[in-house]
């Protein structure tokens, strides 16, 4: 690293990955981008961003790489199949922000280790606003050592930044996380529908109930800010159904009841089938 100016380079610059440049920009660091998309590169480019021409291009003579794509599939496929640690410096990190399996990581991490790059898991709670915003918190997986360097860049774009524990740790933490969003939301949803019943102003209430009220949620409070649960859904709905099939697969795969919070999260989950449809990619 040349003194506090990072160079980075990021694969997945949509809802989530635009703020993060945005801010590493804004932060003094170099960033380069790898995207498919022709709208994508030509945004990116305009204000000033190197586009690389090919992973590879894009892995190479980098501090850091960050993953930020969609699924933990597209994920692994960007890391392992289409041979982005195998083009990355001996000495670097990557850095995956996809929500997913914490085997993912380790995966990538296995594979980094005999040339040198350190893997982290760094899931995060909070939209592209937060992001925007520099609040997003950061739970990270990894070594002590390796989550004090991998600092250096979060605190450009998140806070709080924790150590959630080992390598994986961050995922584990994170669809813990979104499971208890998905249950909140439907629990959000039905004090609305309650709300509605009594007469009350449905916004009111779930502002003051979400800032102030000792059974308040963040959830409430996004109702507030989005002006009804039925805007919520349509603006979070994709992202909280795939977190949440994803959390459920996972646990599945573990052997691990999720109990109440499963059995909440079902009619949640059948809102939004209706809503928007399946999945937009596998759980």
């Amino acid at each position: 690293m040349n003194g506090s100016k990072l160079r980075v380079g990021i694969v997945g610059v949509g809802a989530m990955g635009r703020p993060v440049v945005d801010r590493l920009l804004a932060a003094g660091h170099e960033v380069a981008a790898y995207a498919r998309r022709p709208e994508q590169q030509e945004a990116l480019r305009a204000i000033g961003m190197e586009v690389a021409p090919s992973l590879a291009a894009m892995g190479a003579g980098r501090d850091f790489v960050i993953i930020y794509v969609y699924s933990d599939d597209q994920a692994r496929v960007v890391a392992l199949d289409d041979g982005l640690v195998e083009a990355m410096d001996a000495g670097s990190m990557l850095v995956v922000h996809t929500t997913g399996s914490p085997k993912t990581v380790q995966a990538m991490a296995e594979h980094g280790t005999g040339r040198g790059v350190r893997v982290v898991d760094a899931a995060g709670s909070g939209g592209p606003t937060r992001v925007a915003q520099g609040k997003v918190m950061m739970m990270v997986g990894g070594t002590e050592e390796d989550f004090a360097h991998v600092s250096t860049l979060l605190k450009a774009y998140a806070d709080p930044v924790i150590h959630a524990g080992p390598l994986g740790a961050g995922q584990y933490m994170k669809l813990i996380n979104n499971a208890l969003f998905g249950a909140n939301m439907q629990l959000g949803i039905e004090a609305c529908r309650v709300g509605r019943e009594f007469g009350l102003d449905i916004i009111q209430m779930a502002k003051y109930l979400g800032a102030h009220g000792s059974g308040g949620t963040a959830v409430l409070e996004m109702i507030a800010d989005f002006g009804s649960p039925e805007r919520m859904l349509k603006t979070g709905g994709p992202f909280a159904q795939k977190d949440i099939l994803v959390a459920q697969k996972l646990a599945d795969e573990l052997g691990v009841d999720l109990g109440t919070i499963r059995a909440v999260n079902a009619p949640l989950l059948a809102t939004l089938e209706a809503l928007i449809g399946p999945p937009l990619m596998p759980a």
